[in-house]
């Protein structure tokens, strides 16, 4: 009966994924939520994390910062280095990699995926607009304020959709396995 309830809302939750990814990429060009992909990587995330409350504060924190060092990576790479060099990208990335992992060691598991995550897309869909790193910075400077407010928007439109589905669907159920492996240990 147990294992019935968990493919039921294990059902729900896949359906509810599924109007969510509708929905946002459907909407995500008036909305201007850039990225609109990665509302659904951080919702899946926020299930793999374990759909925990508790675990929310990080995560958002996480995916703000991952953010604002996108935006620093990119910034980097083209006002301070050899601009349009792989080198120049390369090199930022591994900076500000290194500020994610130092920033999460209080809370690696909470933290760095989202920072990760929130990183990644910000450069993704900087990258989608090829003329960006073609033409002066300056010229970038707009798109780069919309693409940055509009990945933070997926992000936290993905984290908040995860922690009203997700918690409530998955919640008891890792409680309930973690009191069965308690009893049993």
């Amino acid at each position: 009966m147990d294992r019935l309830k968990s493919y039921q809302k294990n059902l729900i939750l896949a359906v509810a994924l599924a109007v969510m990814g509708f929905l946002w990429i459907w909407l995500y060009q008036y909305i201007g939520g850039a990225g609109y992909w990665a509302a659904l990587v951080v919702f899946a995330v926020y299930v793999a994390a374990g759909s925990e409350l508790k675990k929310l504060p990080w995560m958002v924190l996480g995916g703000v910062v991952g953010v604002v060092l996108g935006l620093f990576t990119y910034v980097l790479a083209m006002a301070v280095f050899p601009p349009y060099a792989v080198i120049s990208a390369a090199i930022a990335g591994a900076i500000f990699l290194l500020v994610a992992g130092l920033i999460s060691v209080p809370k690696l598991t909470e933290i760095l995926p989202m920072t990760v995550v929130g990183w990644a897309s910000f450069l993704a869909v900087m990258a989608q607009f090829d003329y960006m790193f073609m033409e002066k910075f300056t010229s970038a400077n707009q798109q780069m304020l919309n693409t940055f407010f509009g990945v933070l928007l997926s992000v936290l439109v993905g984290l908040l959709f995860a922690a009203l589905v997700a918690t409530p669907l998955l919640g008891d159920i890792r409680k309930k396995q973690a009191a069965q492996q308690g009893e049993g240990g």
